[in-house]
């Protein structure tokens, strides 16, 4: 009877597991971890979980089960495999080692009367799973696979006692078991009190910090608790318990030296908190609120302000070296966030007109799973699509038979390059260009001059024969104002991957705008692949009785929407 009790236990505990992966980053939320994660990222944690899980129990039951293990071998074969499979469109995993992996599995079922080929190509198959997990280059490397190797020696020696192991030789698996899940609990115990880096955007290790407390711990102590003494027990319940306050009670630190989001609470809100880039020197602090004060002094806050083109309130701080703490007054009440800027030097400059835009882009990055320093701000330099989009536009506006044009630009790198390439462009085209006048007007500069010019055309104190937009200045605040905005892009934002940046960016940074640099820059680092380049209309649908602006929501465009209006553009 007693057996049937330790068994029921452990397979009550891990039939939660899918549960607890599930809630585990939303709950984490309360102790200064990242808000939100990537799309898919909840997706992502089961999916790495049901691989390293299932490929651990189906090891160890092809190891340990025997003929009459087969059965169980072939269900955790074909979870385990199925989860290699959709790792590779939820995760990103790469395409031949998942399939390689996958067919490694479907092959253990096969191997139960081989037990010493089966353990052989289940750790060939287990090392295989934790490097796709832990990528070369990831940081704390060496310590993230040692504690997901110990994960899976936990689940495997319990899924070998309940086929029917008890030992290989004169080592017992029940303190084997609870030896991984001590081994499991002190890695993440260690990362948190240590302020290791953690994964990307996966959070599978942010979750394994807590299963290793809410899952490891107590199935170790279900398999062990009839054979072992009420001592050995103690002191897995006790290794456990003092894991578990050590994670509970330190915050997880911040990731040194790279774009930070985080969530503080305020007068009884859950403030976004973006730094960008959070190196030594300034630093540009944005909060999803209005009226906020912000400093590392708590008696000398300074007031935040709205920018040109962005929503919320912008601020810059100057960070020491190392951590330091971000204090934030807000409705009367005090908050404050820690920082770790870390060693380097300064970042990229951010107290720019231009600030917020590579904040835009930084935050993109963040929701893509991107954990490095930000090494340049988008208006540093025009990119090559950018470019070959800006002569696109301008051969459109050409056949139309428009012979003049004129254009706004500004003094940032960006700008002055982009400038050139429009004049020379048109010249091309035997296009004339000059001052803004009665004739198409291509608007390349930053937000904050976009702002400007956009502003001074919806009021008619600039005349144009409709505005031209460079990529960039995809942002809602910009595209709102009543001039007439034509853009060209290269995605449609109903498709499919605009929506789950979106998405993502609504949990990551509620409320939010969409832009243009955000989005590319997620495209990049989740090698999405770029569509053809058509001209694009911005504008609002007026519904009667909806108010102005909906600020429960995030859209491209605020009421509005973004629709193509040319066809593939040259």
């Amino acid at each position: 009877m007693r057996t049937r009790l330790h068994r029921a236990g452990t397979v009550a505990v891990l039939a939660a597991v899918p549960i607890c992966v599930g809630t585990t980053p939303a709950w984490a939320h309360d102790h200064d971890a990242p808000t939100g994660v990537a799309p898919f990222g909840d997706i992502a944690v089961i999916i790495h979980c049901l691989s390293l899980l299932a490929t651990a129990a189906a090891v160890a039951t092809a190891w340990g089960g025997g003929r009459a293990g087969r059965s169980r071998t072939a269900v955790a074969a074909v979870i385990a495999a199925a989860a290699d499979i959709g790792a590779i469109q939820a995760c990103g995993t790469e395409v031949v080692s998942s399939i390689l992996l996958a067919l490694g599995t479907l092959a253990l079922p096969w191997l139960v009367t081989r037990p010493r080929t089966a353990l052989a190509l289940g750790a060939v198959i287990g090392a295989g799973r934790v490097l796709q997990v832990v990528p070369d280059g990831s940081p704390a490397r060496a310590l993230t696979a040692a504690g997901l190797l110990a994960a899976m020696c936990c689940v495997g020696a319990i899924a070998a006692m309940l086929v029917g192991r008890r030992g290989v030789g004169p080592v017992a698996l029940g303190p084997v078991a609870t030896g991984a899940a001590m081994v499991t609990a002190g890695v993440a115990t260690a990362y948190c009190v240590r302020g290791e880096v953690r994964l990307d955007a996966t959070v599978l290790w942010f979750t394994f910090e807590w299963l290793s407390i809410a899952y490891f711990g107590l199935a170790a102590v279900a398999v062990t608790a009839g054979p072992a003494s009420r001592r050995f027990q103690a002191v897995t319940a006790a290794t456990a318990l003092v894991a578990g306050v050590v994670l509970v009670g330190v915050p997880l630190p911040p990731d040194a030296g790279v774009p930070m989001v985080r969530q503080v609470d305020a007068a009884g809100q859950r403030l976004p908190v973006l730094v960008v880039p959070q190196r030594p020197g300034w630093n540009l602090v944005h909060i999803g609120a209005d009226d906020v004060r912000v400093g590392l002094d708590p008696g000398r806050l300074a007031a935040t302000g709205a920018r040109p083109g962005t929503t919320g309130s912008w601020g810059l701080v100057r960070l020491p070296a190392g951590r330091s703490r971000l204090w934030f007054t807000h409705g009367g009440t005090t908050a404050s966030l820690a920082v770790d800027a870390g060693q380097a030097g300064p970042g990229p400059d951010v107290t720019t007109p231009d600030g917020p835009e590579c904040a835009s882009a930084s935050l993109g990055a963040v929701l893509a799973g991107a954990r490095r320093p930000l090494a340049a701000c988008p208006a540093q330099e025009l990119t090559a699509e950018d470019a070959d989009a800006l002569r696109a536009m301008v051969s459109f506006i050409a056949g139309r038979g428009v012979t003049t044009i004129s254009v706004r630009s500004d003094d940032s790198p960006r700008g002055v390059a982009a400038r050139r390439l429009v004049e020379a462009a048109g010249a091309a085209e035997k296009l004339r260009v000059t001052d803004p006048g009665d004739h198409p007007l291509l608007v390349v500069s930053g937000w904050a001059a976009a702002e400007t010019t956009l502003r001074e055309v919806a009021a008619d104190r600039l005349p144009a024969q409709g505005s031209y937009l460079a990529p960039w200045l995809l942002t809602g605040p910009l595209l709102a104002i009543p001039s007439g905005p034509l853009l060209p892009l290269r995605f449609d934002v109903r498709d499919d991957a605009p929506t789950a940046y979106l998405a993502g960016l609504s949990e990551l940074f509620p409320l939010e705008p969409p832009t243009g640099v955000g989005y590319t820059t997620w495209m990049r680092q989740r090698a999405v692949s770029a569509g053809p380049l058509r001209l694009y209309a911005a504008g609002q649908l007026f519904v009667p009785g909806a108010g102005g602006h909906d600020h429960e929501s995030t859209a491209w465009v605020p009421q509005g929407t973004v629709t193509a209006v040319s066809g593939q553009l040259p």
